[in-house]
């Protein structure tokens, strides 16, 4: 709750919060004061599944890289550097071509 009450802190105006129909929201929800709003498909839908798409690239990250050892970072960096460098000139390459 110590986060939400920090990022609240900044914001200009009290969200609109959009929840299902957890019975937990309202509790924390109303202790917070916050305004909130059951829907059951439509923009609240499309915001889990982006966040459920970035947990899931997140988690091959975390379990495909050697977070041990700092190499291992550090090659993985360099090989998508150099992927996209070379993803930038074949495409320069093929406009000045035309």
């Amino acid at each position: 709750m110590e986060f939400i009450r920090i990022f609240l802190n900044r914001c200009f105006n009290k969200p609109l919060i959009v929840v299902d129909r957890g019975s937990w929201y309202r509790w924390a929800l109303e202790r917070l004061e916050l305004k909130y709003k059951y829907q059951r498909f439509g923009i609240r839908n499309v915001v889990e599944r982006f966040f459920g798409y970035l947990k899931q690239r997140t988690e091959r990250f975390y379990n495909n890289i050697n977070t041990w050892k700092i190499k291992s970072i550090e090659d993985y960096a360099s090989t998508i550097a150099i992927t996209r460098n070379l993803h930038i000139i074949i495409k320069t390459q093929g406009r000045s071509t035309t």
